[in-house]
Order: structure tokens, then sequence, then C-alpha cells
């Protein structure tokens, strides 16, 4: 089988350079492709973007003189990826495709160029995925910044908040290939296509394939929520068990709740949730979430907001840079710079201070954000003056604990 190379580079452009997303990048050109040239196509752009950064210090520390650049640099960053990441993958098919490729495209000259560039990548492939981090060296140095795979400006955030060995754990775990996590309604749920997890209600997906077409998804028996937002919602759900609420139901509220799974998780622990989204098009997402789980969620339009009663518990998960969902997604290391950091700050300082205006006296407030920037999560706590009141708080990452994505949460009680 011939893979459409030449369609993964037009992705990668689309990500690189227009800014789109890989699921939408992804989107334009699946109804042209077979099955498995779409898997294909989404475990080698997903890939070469998770390994961008250290994959690009080896193009140019082969390229010697001649640095690639545009459509080149992608067709090597993809083979590249093939290279030195995937198992029991052709060397000379991979180098033979690019190759004719790049010599179709762009003639005889730059496929030598590139020829010479995958075979000397093919050689030391080994030896680049398993990378040591450069020691002694600046732990900012280009040379640190380009082991990491991330943007200099995340990893230059993580070595000052938690220092260097958190920051190389973290960059490692998040270069793997993040696993496929399951929230069902029962505990005791039984289909062959998972295994258990380490928490009530979730499990581990132990097959590919499409999950609309699974056992249960139509009779909305589960829905897929990555091991970290499962672990924030039974924990959370626990900790308001040990608090009085005369006998009734926890009123609870999620103000950014799309696509649904925290809020359906919520309802399925036991709270009273309604649920709301600013955005138009992923309240319909939280519309046909809640629909096919048949969760007892009331979805709100997010201008009803104002005439409801204060809540005893909001969940604010606020919009954020991502930088703790780079593995499962890894378009967000490149689609999101710093430059978009303060204005995401303003937008957590409003969401949290609107937040806690719909918690009654009393009553809670989880504040999280799928970011392990200090600045996202306990910096918002701080400025607003709010550390004093914190019950709980949660750093996940993963090379912490379950594994899942990294988040940064805090449950406090509004005075």
């Amino acid at each position: 089988m011939k893979y459409p190379r030449r369609i993964a580079v037009r992705v990668l452009t689309r990500v690189l350079s227009d800014f789109e997303t890989l699921d939408e990048a992804l989107a334009q050109f699946s109804s042209e492709l077979s099955s498995p040239e779409v898997a294909w196509l989404q475990e080698v752009c997903s890939g070469a973007l998770r390994w961008k950064g250290r994959l690009d210090f080896l193009i140019d520390s082969v390229a010697d003189r001649k640095k690639p650049s545009g459509w080149l640099r992608k067709i090597l960053l993809l083979s590249a990826y093939q290279l030195v990441v995937q198992d029991r993958v052709s060397v000379g098919a991979v180098v033979s495709e690019t190759v004719d490729e790049v010599k179709q495209r762009d003639g005889v000259a730059p496929s030598r160029f590139a020829n010479a560039c995958l075979r000397k990548i093919a050689a030391q492939g080994k030896a680049w995925r398993d990378l040591e981090f450069p020691t002694p060296s600046d732990p900012l140095s280009a040379q640190a910044i380009a082991w990491s795979g991330l943007p200099s400006w995340i990893w230059t955030r993580l070595v000052r908040d938690y220092g260097l060995e958190w920051a190389r754990a973290y960059a490692q775990a998040s270069l793997e290939r993040p696993k496929l996590w399951i929230r069902s309604r029962y505990p005791n749920w039984e289909v062959s296509w998972v295994g258990s997890g380490p928490i009530p209600c979730s499990w581990q997906a132990l097959e590919g394939g499409a999950i609309a077409e699974k056992d249960g998804f139509k009779e909305g028996e589960f829905f897929v929520q990555d091991i970290t937002s499962q672990v924030l919602v039974h924990e959370v759900s626990e900790e308001l068990k040990k608090y009085d609420f005369q006998g009734r139901a926890i009123q609870g509220l999620d103000l950014c709740a799309a696509p649904g799974g925290k809020a359906v998780g919520m309802a399925w622990s036991g709270v009273d949730m309604t649920a709301t989204d600013i955005s138009s098009s992923r309240l319909s997402l939280l519309t046909q979430t809640v629909q096919r789980t048949q969760a007892d969620v009331k979805v709100i339009a997010w201008s009803e907001l104002q005439s409801l009663s204060p809540r005893d518990f909001v969940w604010v998960d606020a919009p954020c840079t991502g930088s703790g969902i780079l593995r499962r997604h890894p378009d967000v290391r490149w689609l999101k710079g710093e430059k978009e950091l303060s204005s995401l700050l303003m937008e957590q300082s409003q969401a949290l201070k609107q937040g806690l205006s719909l918690v009654h006296s009393g009553g809670f407030l989880l504040y999280s954000v799928c970011s392990v920037l200090s600045e996202e999560g306990l910096g918002q706590i701080q400025k607003a003056g709010l550390e004093a009141y914190v019950l709980k708080k949660w750093v996940l990452a993963p090379h912490l604990g379950y594994g899942g994505d990294g988040f940064s949460a805090f449950l406090l009680r509004k005075p």
C-alpha cells in the first residue's frame, strides 16, 4: 500500500502555516481516503507534531549547512517521525517513497538531498528516540529545548514553575501516545473491548476502531473521557458528599461544559447538574452528549445564566493554553503561542469571577484548566485573593499518578 504522503504534507501545512486544528485539517481530506489511509494519516501527522521539536533539531543536524524549509521540510519531518519513532517500519519503503515524491515535485537534486538526509536519520533513529537529556547543559539552551520537543516558552515556564527534573519527566511523557479512556454509567459495565480502570466506572479501551460503532455507544452507556478528567469528577463529587446539603441533591452548574463529559460525569455521580457554554457550536456538542447519554443534565443557553439562582457547586473549566494536553492534542504545541497567554489570563480571571458570583455563600467552586502552567492555575487563585479558601488542589500530568492529561484544579468554598 502506498501511503498518501502529499496529503500528509498538506495537513501539516494547514496546522503549522494556516493555524487550523489537526482535527479540522484531517477532516478536509478524510472523505478522499480509505479507512487504512485515514488511520495512517492520523498517526503520522499527530506523531510528527508531537515529536516536531526534537525532529527539527535532528533534520538540521544531518542537513549540514543547507537547512530544508517549506514543503521539503514537512515531508522530511513526516518521514523522520516514521524512521525514529514508529516500530516495524520499513526503512527502505519510507526512504524510497519520500524520495520519489520529492523527485516528482522538485526534481533530481532535492531528491538526492532528501535521500542523504533520510539515510543519516535512519542510521541514528534509535539514538534520537532514546536521546538522553544534554548534560552538563544550561536547561534553557537550544539543545535542551530541542530535546524536550516543546515550544521554548512552555519549556521555560515548566522549568521555572517546577524545576528541571519535573519538566524533563513531563516533556518525555508528552512524547508518548496517550491511552484511550472510557467513562461508563455503571461500575459493573461488561463489554469485551475495555479493561477496568483505576477508579469506579473508568475503563481503558483495549482495541481501536470507530467509537460510535462500539457496543453501548448508541445506548448512551459511556463516553470518551481522559482519566484525569474522570479523577477530577470522582474526587470532587466524593469531596462534596462530605458536606451537609440538608438531605437534598447538590445543585451544580458546569459553566464551560462542552463537550459535556464533566457535566454528565457529575450527574452520574449524583449531582443535580445544569450546564452551558458560551460558544453556540460547542453548546450543540454539549446537547448531543447529554441526549445520547440520557443524563439528568439541564442544558441552558448562556443568556439564561442571569436568571439562575445561586448554586451549591459551580465548575469553571476555563479557556487556557492547553499546555496539559500536548500529548493528546499535539497540534496545540504549535497553534498557541506566548502572545495568546495574556488574553487567556484575562479570560480566566473573568470566568473565575463569574463562576464565584453564581455560588451562594458557603457553596463550592472548582476552578480548573487543562494546563500545568502556574500562571493559569495557582496564579489565578492568588490574584483573586482566594488561596485561603482552597479546600483541595490538584496538579495532574502524564508523568504523575494515573498518567492522564495535565490539569490544574482548585476546589474552594465561598466565604
